[in-house]
Parts: structure tokens; sequence; C-alpha cells
């Protein structure tokens, strides 16, 4: 029996975890991107989006078809998809979004196919949709996505990625403003060199932040989510960001930094209940110091990552 149609949920993530610029990578339970894919006649690609923002592309600029089409050049089955991306996350929001279009869309091409490729196998795939999205061929984002949990980039030639296992997951909030930062633009405002004392600092905070996550220590994470390298250039892209991340840490955050290139911004909290005052005081911020909207996503951690919503059998 063939598979002939399949719907796929990619969630968002939060992406460096503050210290791990690069290297670290959680996945959340909402929100996230929908693909849906179906076996055709004809050969090919064929893609369409639907969304409210009339930005999004809907041709081969788009991630999700761009991965796709990669994904079908190599296999070459003996037919051809049509898809449908439900772009329902923010674009240019730190939380993966094109990430999460691009694992979306390579599970559910490799769903349709006769023979499938592992999972960890599409993330050579998912990668190039970020290649083509900001520049940068980065898989902090769509490693999480793909395999659920928190990951870690090894290494990025040979793309080697380790899932940390986890006693207990920490609350994460996440706060999302209406602004946007684009990838590529906060990517070209970094230091081109560190000084080595900051390096260290950073090391130190990376190795905790690694200790923390798998011992389910979260003061240890809060504390370890500290960025003395990043942080510092990209806050200035993001409106309120000190009033902000002094609410968080105020109402009991154990630490606060940027999700992924911002403008969202993540918390770590001990429970759901203290995670909502969390967020509240951190929207409240946005709000009554920039004048800026946002929302609010609490989450443990997703551990399943991309998953199937249905699946239609021929």
């Amino acid at each position: 029996m063939t598979t002939k149609q399949v719907t796929v949920f990619a969630p968002a993530t939060v992406a460096n975890l503050g210290s791990g610029y690069d290297v670290f990578g959680v996945a959340i339970h909402a929100p996230g991107d929908i693909v849906v894919a179906e076996r055709t006649k004809e050969e090919g690609l064929t893609f369409s989006v639907q969304s409210k923002k009339k930005t999004v592309p809907s041709t081969t600029k788009n991630v999700a078809a761009h991965v796709a089409t990669l994904l079908l050049e190599e296999v070459r089955p003996p037919f051809g998809v049509r898809m449908v991306l439900n772009k329902l996350m923010p674009v240019g929001s730190g939380l993966g979004s094109s990430a999460a279009s691009s694992v979306a869309s390579v599970v559910a091409v490799n769903e349709l196919l006769p023979k499938q490729l592992k999972r960890r196998d599409l993330l050579r795939f998912a990668v190039e949709g970020e290649r083509l999205a900001s520049g940068s061929p980065h898989a902090d984002n769509v490693a999480p996505s793909l395999l659920g949990g928190v990951c870690l980039i090894r290494s990025y030639n040979p793309l080697d990625v380790v899932q940390i296992p986890m006693k207990k997951s920490p609350v994460w909030v996440v706060v999302h403003p209406h602004v946007i930062v684009r990838t590529e633009e906060a990517r070209n405002i970094l230091p081109k060199q560190i000084p080595l004392r900051q390096a260290v600092h950073q090391w130190g905070n990376v190795s905790g932040l690694t200790v923390g996550l798998m011992d389910g220590d979260i003061k240890l994470i809060g504390k370890c989510v500290e960025d003395v390298i990043v942080e510092p250039v990209r806050s200035k892209l993001i409106p309120a960001f000190d009033e902000v991340k002094q609410a968080a840490l105020e109402s009991g955050a154990t630490g606060c930094s940027i999700s992924g290139s911002g403008p969202s911004m993540f918390a770590v909290a001990y429970s759901i209940k203290q995670a909502k005052e969390i967020g509240k005081a951190m929207s409240n911020e946005f709000r009554k110091v920039a004048g800026v909207k946002s929302e609010i996503y609490i989450s443990i951690t997703n551990v399943e990552g991309a998953t199937m919503m249905k699946v239609q059998n021929g």
C-alpha cells in the first residue's frame, strides 16, 4: 500500500539558547507550519502557499519548494508532488520560521516516497532551506524541528547533530513582539573577532548549559543562557530589550535571552504557572516601553519534532 497524501506539522524552535550560537536549538510545541503533499501523475513539484502574509513567496524561492525540489531531483521517484504550505508562523520572528517550512516539506515528500530516507538523512536537505533564506546553512533550527528535543550541532563539516538527553524539561517562555528582524541582517552585524577573555566566558556557559540540560537543573540552565558575544550586538535590533529582560528576571525567570536572531525573546521557568507570569510581564514591557504588541508561547520541550497529522493511503 502506498501513501498518496500526507499532512505534516513542523514546530517552531528556539535557537542558540543564549550562549550556544549556531550550535544549540530546542523544539517547542507552538507555533509551527503545516504542509499538505500528495502524489501526482505529472513529475516534478507543483507548489502553492496559503498565508495571510502576501510577502511569502509561492515560487521556487520559497524554502519549502526549494528543499522539496532538491529531494525529488536526487531520488527521482516515478511520480510528482503537489504541495501546499500553510504558512502559519510569522516571518523574521526568531522562531525558526524558514526551518519549520523546510522541515515540514522534506518530511512530507519523504513520506510519499516508495523507499523513505531515515529522518536524520533529511537534515542535509533542510539546511539548504536555511542557506536560501539567510545565506548560511545553519542547523540549529532545522535539527530540533526535525528531530525534536534539544539538539547540539557538534560539527558542520561534516554535519553532526547530537540530541541531548534530558531528565527534566524547563518551561520555555517565548515572547514574540510584532517587529521583524531578518536573519541575514542579524548575522551580518556580528563581530568578526572575539577577545579570548570573552570566548572563555562563553565556553564556560556553553558547557554549563549542556550539563544543566542533561541534569534538568533549571537554575543552571538559566545562568548559562547568558550570552556575552552575540546578545550585546543583536539586542540593539529589539525595542525595549533591556526592560523586557529585566521584567523576566524580576518575575522569577532563571535566565533570559534572544530567541534565534530575534526579535523574539525567551526565558527559563520552573513551572507553567510561573511561566505565565513571566510571559505576561515581558509582553507588558514590550507594550509599555516600545508600544509593541506581542504573542506569548509557553512550552515544555517538544521531544517529537515534526509529526504526521494525517496520512492517506491508496
